[in-house]
């Protein structure tokens, strides 16, 4: 099969557009095809019902599909069929005249020497007159032994200039064939209407890559995009997947906090009511494990490549229970593509960088945080802390104006707490959520505890905050 691959001077200027090196394209085992009328082209079609449903596939002569091969020209006429129409048929017609199966009509060149490489699969649209209902597509993807499809890039055909596909068939293990080429789709037609039902003239042309956008997101009270609240839970082996569902903000718990610009993230407590739901509760506690996510979710994010930042000024959440910052990429359907997430550690910042486009099929982008853990008991809510999180790192004084904070953690005797106003109470948890110790003042003496991890809550002008130290 001869392949026409780019020359090394079309190479060298496509490097140019990608603003890559040609060192960079052969360490990647870059391979570049386009349009070339002297290679294997075949015929293939998928035949579906009108409402849809599949019916069945087959190989399909060029010429019966119906696709022109212009060699001296190196162009590809792509048509809609008209070989099935039969006036005699009712499979094929309706007693209107009209078309009465949906044809896929396939134009290809298969290639399975290319499975294991970086592929490029790039060419023009010199014209397109297709009429409405019809539509032509430049297609790359890779199959299985049984001829399923495992990956896919795939590209609509409209207007006329440049498209590109790129498809590393290296992440597909599974995969064993190669396809390029182009698909017709619309109803089987009367051979009559050929002149006003168009054409797709598509000849070779070199990859015009351009690399996304780099979009900064991040996600606090002041944003100006919608924040929403989903909830999914799980069985006690927190894997086992129960139910999901669309959730409020304050009933997931999350607390916008407007004076410093932060969200306060708390472990689910609404779930559990008043304990006597076996479904939820289980004497004391939960009965499932609950994640809350308060996300943002911005399909103007498609193609592009996300950088997700923001800082966790504290995360006291007990054991158990796990605060993270994530993105994640889905279809249409909401099943997921890509998720890649970050621990929300108390005075550090994070970033979480996703180049969207490199998904085929995304369709839906999301961004934000989530706490998953029991769901939990309300007598226990300052037992089990909570992570506040924001845009930005707080200063030093508005961390103090805004909670307490508390040094030297660890600690061998005294705890000093260090906030701007009066220290009316101080209690002091062990990790099982019982109360050790309840005093007042800016000074702690836990001296007489065991040695271990501990929440201690502190009132300070009636607000309450809570924090982890270790008692050395």
């Amino acid at each position: 099969m001869n392949v026409k691959l780019l020359t090394k001077k079309n190479l060298a200027k496509a490097s140019a557009i990608l603003g890559l090196s040609l060192l960079a394209y052969n360490a990647k085992a870059q391979t570049n095809i386009t349009v070339n009328t002297e290679d294997t082209w075949v015929g293939a079609m998928n035949v579906y019902n009108l409402d849809g449903s599949y019916a069945f596939y087959s190989d399909w002569g060029l010429a019966d599909v119906k696709s022109e091969i212009d060699m001296a020209e190196n162009t590809i006429g792509l048509y809609p069929n008209y070989n099935t129409y039969n006036a005699a048929d009712p499979y094929w017609t309706n007693p209107d005249g009209s078309g009465n199966k949906i044809t896929e009509g396939l134009t290809m060149v298969i290639n399975d020497g290319l499975v294991g490489e970086d592929v490029t699969f790039s060419g023009t649209v010199v014209s397109n007159t297709l009429a409405e209902g019809y539509v032509a597509k430049a297609f790359l993807k890779v199959l299985d032994a049984n001829w399923q499809t495992v990956g896919e890039s795939i590209v609509t055909l409209s207007e006329p200039g440049n498209f590109t596909l790129v498809l590393n068939t290296s992440e597909y293990p599974a995969a064993v064939h190669l396809q390029y080429g182009f698909m017709m789709t619309g109803v089987n037609a009367n051979p009559a209407n050929m002149e006003a039902n168009g054409f797709v003239l598509v000849t070779d042309g070199e990859p015009q890559i351009t690399e996304p956008e780099t979009v900064n997101v991040t996600l606090a009270p002041s944003t100006t995009e919608t924040v929403n609240a989903f909830a999914n839970w799980f069985l006690l082996d927190g894997t086992t997947y129960e139910n999901g569902s669309i959730w409020s903000l304050a009933d997931l718990k999350t607390e916008a906090n407007t004076e410093n610009d932060t969200y306060i993230l708390y472990p689910n407590f609404n779930t559990y009511g008043d304990g006597t739901d076996p479904y939820w509760a289980n004497g004391e506690i939960g009965n499932k494990v609950f994640e809350g996510n308060t996300y943002v979710e911005d399909n103007s994010l498609l193609g592009q490549n996300v950088l997700f930042t923001g800082h966790c000024i504290s995360n006291t959440l007990a054991e158990g229970y796990d605060g993270i910052a994530f993105v994640k990429v889905m279809t249409a359907d909401y099943q997921t593509l890509n998720f890649t997430s970050s621990e929300l550690v108390t005075g550090e910042s994070f970033n979480i960088n996703v180049d969207v486009a490199d998904f085929p099929g995304a369709a839906i982008v999301q961004y934000g945080y989530a706490v998953k853990g029991l769901n939990a008991n309300p007598t226990q809510m300052e037992a089990l802390g909570n992570a506040v999180v924001g845009a930005d790192a707080l200063s030093v004084d508005k961390v103090v104006k805004n909670k307490a904070v508390i040094y030297p953690n660890p600690t061998s005797g005294i705890l000093n707490i260090a906030v701007e106003g009066t220290v009316e109470n101080v209690s002091v948890y062990n990790m099982m959520g019982q109360k050790v110790m309840q005093t007042s003042g800016a000074t702690v003496d836990v001296s007489a505890l065991n040695s271990g991890m501990y929440v201690i809550s502190t009132t300070v002008n009636g607000t309450t905050a809570t924090s982890r130290f270790v008692k050395k």
